[in-house]
């Protein structure tokens, strides 16, 4: 919408509070988010308890509970017989397998404000294949460097002063990323030692900021490793959450401005109720440029997956640089998904080099092909991916790029001037990234769109949100800063939840498809 009217014009109001956890806030809200109002009123509702009706006992349950009382559910759980159990005093969260006695006894107990299941996430795209890094290879390194016309770009910044952020399978030591990684934070807890026992993260990572042998898009960059998969490429939710609560928290003080995000689930409903989309706006709006991967389901219309399909991101899919210098023989990938989302976007918005793409590999890991035989040598430093997990990456280092060139520029800066900038390649409207173009090509991104209402709702019952009466859909979110709102000190524990009937409320689950580590490149 595009609104006309003075009261259209209506900013919204912003003030501080203090944070208990992010985690906290996005999980009752997002069951509480099928319900929601178009239109905001300061009405107090009253406290209830929601438990997903399809949690079955024996499955692994994310509980919720009133401030300060997880400890002592965790104890009553155990004695319950709930087994797995794991404790966040500092989110009042709880995670066990629940035993039927368990089951029943937190639909009914008032310290349980919401419980869900835990579900599984799990990267996109893989490892296809191995070559080693023979001096011929040079030439995939170059190749998917000049089509996105990085190396120009570094005529006038290599990206110094910003810091990704990979929410991924974590970041390993590599000889071309000595130095890069200033911090490293693990969500998973398997109790897993290694820094990337998938590999999948530390290859995103050199795409994006590489600076040895190879080099990434943005080598003047710094990482942040925020690990929420596990060994076999598999995640929970609770960890993603965790995750981004971490990173509102210190993403500002640690200078994190733009996050990449290789993984996605099958959307399943509009971005206005979706857990996912709330967690990468809230992450927008924080200042941070959301990069993330469509996916690999394509080419069927309708197959990007969330949280790409939520219009405050960059959604990235792929192209064949064909391995050539050339940019007149790209084409389009098929396997890119593809638009619409369920909320009319067409996605992707931009494309970038995803075929054969050489990065790195973790020393002494073992990857393997579809019929589980090894590819390469443990020794080798490099290896190949093809999916949207590449282009992404490369993304993101455009990403960091326009952001060191242009350090005001906000997210919808920076994705209206990637988009803006970008150059045609065959079989696809789309157009792919053009990093030197980027830096000083001007973009409108998100003109007139509304903001999440789910994450709407975690901020007006926190009270850091206030649209006074106006209709959400009134307001003009163009004209709007969110630089009042104190992401790191929301206060969420006063939050106060909408009694609702569980007919009105649509649960909606996300489901992941695992990763496909095909070797379908043949030996040179």
């Amino acid at each position: 919408m595009h609104p006309s009217t003075a009261a259209q014009h209506t900013c919204a109001m912003m003030r501080l509070g203090g944070l208990r956890g992010f985690l906290s806030a996005v999980l009752a809200v997002a069951l509480v988010a099928p319900a929601l109002d178009t239109a905001w009123t300061s009405r107090t509702p009253s406290v209830t308890s929601l438990v997903d009706p399809s949690l079955r006992a024996g499955e692994v349950a994310l509980v919720h509970t009133t401030t300060g009382h997880a400890g002592a559910l965790s104890t009553s759980l155990a004695q319950l017989g709930a087994t797995d159990l794991e404790t966040d005093a500092a989110a009042d969260t709880v995670v066990a397998r629940l035993s039927p006695a368990a089951l029943d006894a937190i639909r009914t107990d008032a310290r349980v404000t919401v419980a869900t299941s835990d579900i599984t996430v799990v990267a996109s795209g893989g490892i296809r294949g191995n070559k080693g890094f023979e001096k011929e290879r040079l030439t995939d390194v170059a190749a998917s460097l000049t089509a996105t016309r990085a190396p120009f770009a570094w005529l006038r910044t290599t990206g110094e002063g910003v810091v990704v952020a990979i929410m991924d399978t974590g970041i390993a030591d590599h000889p071309d990323l000595r130095g890069k990684v200033s911090a490293r934070l693990d969500f998973v807890g398997d109790g897993n030692t290694q820094l990337d026992p998938a590999g999948h993260g530390t290859f995103i990572a050199g795409l994006v900021a590489a600076n040895g042998s190879t080099r990434g898009v943005a080598p003047g960059a710094s990482l942040v490793s925020l690990r929420v998969l596990d060994a076999q490429g598999n995640g929970k939710l609770s960890g993603v959450v965790k995750a981004f609560d971490w990173l509102l928290r210190n993403g500002k003080r640690l200078g994190v401005r733009v996050l990449n995000v290789s993984w996605g689930a099958p959307q399943a409903t509009s971005y206005h109720k979706d857990l996912l989309s709330a967690l990468v706006e809230a992450a927008w709006f924080s200042g941070i440029t959301v990069v993330v991967a469509v996916g690999n389901d394509g080419p069927d219309a309708g197959t990007v997956t969330a949280p790409a399909t939520d219009p405050f991101v960059v959604s990235v899919g792929s192209y064949n640089d064909m391995g050539t210098l050339l940019t007149s023989d790209d084409v389009a990938s098929t396997f890119t998904a593809r638009g619409p989302t369920l909320d009319g976007f067409a996605k992707p918005d931009t494309l970038a080099p995803g075929e054969h793409v050489l990065g790195l590999r973790v020393s002494g890991l073992v990857y393997s092909d579809a019929s589980g035989a090894p590819i390469g040598s443990t020794t080798d430093r490099y290896i190949h991916m093809t999916g949207t997990s590449a282009s992404s990456a490369f993304v993101t280092g455009v990403a960091a790029l326009v952001k060191a060139a242009r350090p005001s520029a906000t997210p919808n800066d920076v994705k209206g001037a990637i988009v803006a900038s970008g150059r045609q390649v065959q079989g696809s409207s789309v157009t792919a990234v053009d990093a030197f173009s980027a830096l000083t090509r001007n973009g409108t991104a998100n003109a007139g769109l509304v903001p999440s209402r789910l994450l709407a709702k975690i901020l007006t019952t926190a009270h850091q949100l206030n649209v006074n009466g106006v209709s959400w859909e009134n307001v003009n979110w163009d004209v709007v800063s969110w630089d009042g709102v104190s992401w790191e000190t929301v206060s969420w524990e006063t939050v106060a939840w909408e009694t609702i009937s569980w007919e009105t409320v649509a649960w909606e689950t996300v489901t992941w498809e695992g990763v496909s580590w095909e070797d379908s490149v043949s030996a040179e």
